[in-house]
């Protein structure tokens, strides 16, 4: 079987990292995939060298462009067996080329204010051969979108290797001026406005002062969650990393606590999946989809997404350092179910099912 895994962006970010992951994984279960994107940034640099990397897209400044695109997805049409989309764009584009009149498309649904039911939405869903969720909520969401029989599965972000437990928690502790022995909590996410950083910072100003903070991320919020945290008396022990890749297994080593307070643009939690793939516990905001992952009061906790309920059950973690490390060992051995050996099978399976 042949894959063409189609996303129209060039930033690694949310879909698109879900769009090579996922392609790295259907490699491992011995399927010929490949990944069409949009070229010119970040994604193209870190996808460099890879034969089955393929930039071909273009970003749209104007007809040409486009048009250019819809020829892209009528050749990746003709060399494949299944396409996968995972953006509205890419799905529009195998539309708009008839892509999928010759092979069937499957959509890769990752954000629920995707399962739009107006008009021009329903007619491109219509074309869709099945789709796959990005958790089971929305998995429970999406049928009504699809024409009847289409099937529907859940498919959690296949995990990386590289996030593995046995990290040396003292390196970014020492380079970011930790004190030894300090009790760690932190986050990750684009520091912009609804991404949860203020509610961490919040969370945080109810914690034992001795508490240190790591904030991973970069984004036009930061000035002013600079500003909360001053407000918030937490400036001595807050720790900016900024933008962060190669180093993020080591910076969730430096963690006794990995906090998930609000979704990004991807629904499929990416960031729960590295912490406990790092042997971290996760305190997590009751989110659609969380509990996927998160086992409250197992691999973690799950709460009110307010700061109180968030900072009661970091505390209690941080209070009982040997029922932390208990619970990132049950997170670590659960996570091993989505790396890219067991995922890749599993996807396989699905869209061979489909091909058939």
């Amino acid at each position: 079987m042949k894959a063409v895994l189609l996303v129209s962006s060039n930033k690694y970010t949310g879909a698109a990292a879900a769009a090579e992951h996922a392609c790295r994984a259907l490699h491992m279960a011995g399927v010929e995939a490949s990944l069409v994107f949009v070229g010119g940034n970040n994604l193209e640099e870190r996808l460099r060298g890879f034969s089955w990397a393929e930039p071909s897209l273009r970003k749209e400044r104007g007809l040409r462009d486009f048009r250019h695109n819809l020829a892209v997805l009528r050749d990746a049409a003709a060399a494949a067996d299944v396409l996968i989309s995972f953006l509205p764009h890419d799905h529009a584009l195998c539309v708009h080329s008839k892509a999928h009149r010759t092979t069937p498309v499957v959509r890769s649904f990752r954000n629920p204010g995707h399962l739009r039911r107006d008009p021009y939405h329903r007619r491109l869903n219509a074309r869709l051969s099945g789709a796959m969720a990005a958790n089971s909520s929305m998995a429970k969401d999406i049928p009504p979108v699809l024409r009847k029989g289409r099937p529907v599965a859940t498919f959690p972000v296949p995990l990386e290797e590289r996030f593995r437990p046995g990290r040396d928690p003292a390196a970014w502790r020492e380079r970011l001026g930790i004190p030894a022995g300090a009790p760690v909590a932190g986050m990750i996410g684009k520091v912009a406005r609804g991404r949860g950083f203020d509610l961490f910072l919040q969370a945080a100003a109810t914690l034992d002062p001795q508490t240190h903070l790591i904030a991973i991320g970069h984004g036009e919020a930061q000035p002013e969650l600079e500003g909360l945290a001053t407000r918030l008396g937490l400036t001595d022990r807050l720790h900016w990393t900024g933008y962060q890749g190669r180093e993020l297994p080591a910076l969730y080593a430096a963690m006794d606590v990995v906090v998930y307070p609000a979704v990004g643009s991807d629904h499929g939690h990416r960031a729960i999946s590295e912490a406990q793939g790092c042997a971290r516990p996760v305190v997590a905001a009751d989110l659609p989809g969380v509990r996927d992952l998160v086992e409250d009061g197992t691999t973690g906790k799950v709460v009110r997404p307010a700061p109180e309920a968030l900072g009661g059950a970091i505390a209690a973690l941080l209070r009982q350092p040997a029922l932390a490390i208990a619970m990132g060992t049950a997170a670590a051995e659960a996570a091993e179910l989505r790396r890219m050996p067991i995922a890749g099978p599993a996807m396989a399976e699905f869209l061979e099912g489909i091909v058939r």
